[in-house]
């Protein structure tokens, strides 16, 4: 540290006989330089002054009322007599010539003060002093790493753990190396098998924040300590590692065939097979697969060898569940976040000793989505009128659903009918029409937290009533719509939205008093609007019907 601090001195002193007005060194107020009559205002948006030892501490300004700026930090002793340094980026500073400066958290950088110089147009000036208190992490006696799938003859490296739940480290990852030869080992493939020699496995270790491993730490692996080593990484933080060697020794012959699964569905069993996609939230997403491994023979079955299977599945390179062989699997019970979900169905032929002697293995996938949610449906439809047909016509405006089914009903009287496709519209009389939406794949009707419908419905752009029955799949509305009698339609007597021989009939009975009208019907019978009903009314109507007339 001494040597480092020696360094950046003579950097100051070499630096301060090159400038052609020296700066003012630091001081308990910084010091002005304005050549405008107005200044920018400077402000601190962020700043982390207190970094543990390895990790960055940062500042961040903001500047307002200048234009053309630039940045330039410094450093320096307080009250020093020396001038302070111009920093370029290096293996301790990041953004030295910008509003964002950043400092790796090291013992040889404690005692500095640092400030940033910003020239404008019309001048310069700088920001406040800042000083940086560098806190040493807690040091972690001992790490756990348990649960590992130790190398096995014929077998392919895993790369699963049982979690230790710790607030003070996690493990990032695991690296399995071999077989080793000297001082060579090199990194395995996930299709490479153990023969016999050695391994190595490497679990790197990711200590939390105000944390830290030393050379006093170590890691048990399983209950066999080992070392805690540390390697720099590129962007000049630690990464902390621990190494375990295992031995891989062979057993003896395994009799061809005697891992075999026997598939039900699906019958393809090569490596990565795509099961399809599901969506977050789905009622059910049973993996679509069963099997079971065939019998050992009689001779291993006295032996005392056995099979073991296993199923288990990995999300980002994390087991998230796990399970007995031949058991179904409802993803739903572990898929939290969408991703691709792998399961893996694994068998190990074990000796009487428990040892593993070989294993079979084969892996599907499942994409996981986030669903989309569906707040409001909105439908288009002919709205209904007085001698037309009730038609089924719509037009749907969301997106994500589908018209599932649409129906017409009279509700004029108490009771509800339901219209067929050719039965027709009657003036003065009130229709209700039923929509069902259903959600495309991946889309789902927006429900509250108790789990009920929340969504707001519309038909022909009003608003319309949610059906207790929907679901957050398939929603249901009805509108309801009234046909007011037409007044131009002279000669509708009965009200049917059409011109018949029956109204031209009824004229006649009313005539001969066998019948009495409404004022309505007194109105539409009135075809020559001579304000009485005549003989002349009903002789128009049949006049009109046979077209001696185009209108009455």
């Amino acid at each position: 540290m001494k040597k480092i601090i020696s360094l950046l001195l003579s950097v100051i002193m070499v630096c301060s006989v090159f400038y052609a007005v020296p700066f003012t060194a630091f001081a308990k107020e910084v010091d002005v330089a304005q050549s405008a009559s107005s200044k920018p205002v400077i402000s601190v948006e962020s700043v982390k002054l207190n970094p543990y030892m390895g990790s960055y501490g940062e500042i961040v300004l903001k500047v307002t009322g200048a234009t053309n700026v630039t940045y330039q930090w410094q450093a320096g002793y307080y009250d020093s007599a020396l001038a302070p340094v111009d920093l370029d980026d290096n293996d301790y500073y990041i953004g030295t010539k910008t509003n964002h400066f950043k400092i790796l958290a090291s013992g040889q950088l404690d005692t500095l003060e640092f400030r940033c110089k910003i020239t404008y147009d019309g001048g310069s000036t700088y920001s406040q002093l800042f000083h940086f208190t560098f806190l040493d992490p807690k040091v972690i006696s001992r790490a756990y790493v348990v649960g590992v799938d130790a190398p096995a003859f014929g077998c392919v490296p895993k790369y699963r753990t049982d979690d230790i739940l710790s607030k003070q480290y996690e493990l990032d990852s695991m690296v399995w190396y071999g077989p080793i030869n000297g001082s060579s080992a090199p990194e395995m493939k996930s299709t490479d098998v153990y023969v016999e020699g050695k391994y190595k496995c490497r679990f790197y270790l990711d200590p939390a924040q105000g944390y830290t491993f030393n050379e006093n730490s170590d890691c048990s692996v399983d209950g066999i300590i080992c070392n805690v080593y540390s390697e720099k990484n590129d962007d000049g933080t630690t990464a902390y590692y621990a190494d375990r060697v295992y031995t891989v020794a062979y057993k003896g012959n395994v009799p061809e065939g005697i891992l075999d699964f026997e598939w039900k569905i699906p019958s393809d069993t090569s490596p990565n097979v795509n099961l399809g996609n599901a969506y977050l939230g789905t009622d059910s997403m049973d993996i679509p697969f069963e099997f079971k491994i065939k019998a050992l023979p009689k001779n291993m079955a006295i032996a005392d060898y056995t099979v073991y299977g296993s199923t288990y599945i990995q999300v980002g390179g994390k087991s998230v569940y796990y399970t007995h062989t031949g058991d179904r699997v409802n993803l739903n019970d572990v898929a939290t976040v969408p991703g691709r979900y792998y399961i893996y169905h694994e068998l190990f032929l074990l000796d009487p000793e428990g040892n593993e002697m070989a294993t079979e293995s084969v892996c599907y996938f499942v994409n996981v989505y986030q669903p989309l949610i569906i707040n409001e449906v909105a439908v288009e439809v002919t709205e209904p009128v007085a001698g037309l047909d009730a038609e089924i016509a719509f037009l749907n405006k969301t997106e994500g659903c589908a018209v599932n089914n649409m129906y017409w009903y009279d509700i004029t009287d108490s009771e509800r009918v339901l219209l067929k496709q050719t039965d027709t519209f009657e003036a003065g009389r009130t229709y209700q029409v039923e929509m069902w939406l259903k959600a495309n794949e991946g889309y789902y009707m927006n429900t509250d937290k108790d789990g009920c419908l929340n969504i707001n419905a519309k038909i022909n752009g009003k608003p319309a009533e949610v059906l207790l029955d929907s679901s957050d799949k398939v929603v249901g509305f009805t509108l309801d719509f009234t046909i007011p009698k037409d007044d131009s339609l002279l000669g509708d007597v009965d009200g049917d939205g059409k011109v018949s021989i029956m109204d031209a009939t009824m004229i006649q009975r009313a005539i001969a008093k066998k019948t009495a009208f409404t004022d309505e019907q007194l109105e539409a019978a009135d075809t020559d609007k001579d304000g009485k009903i005549s003989i002349i009314d009903a002789t128009m109507i049949q006049r009109f019907i046979a077209q001696l007339i185009p209108e009455l």
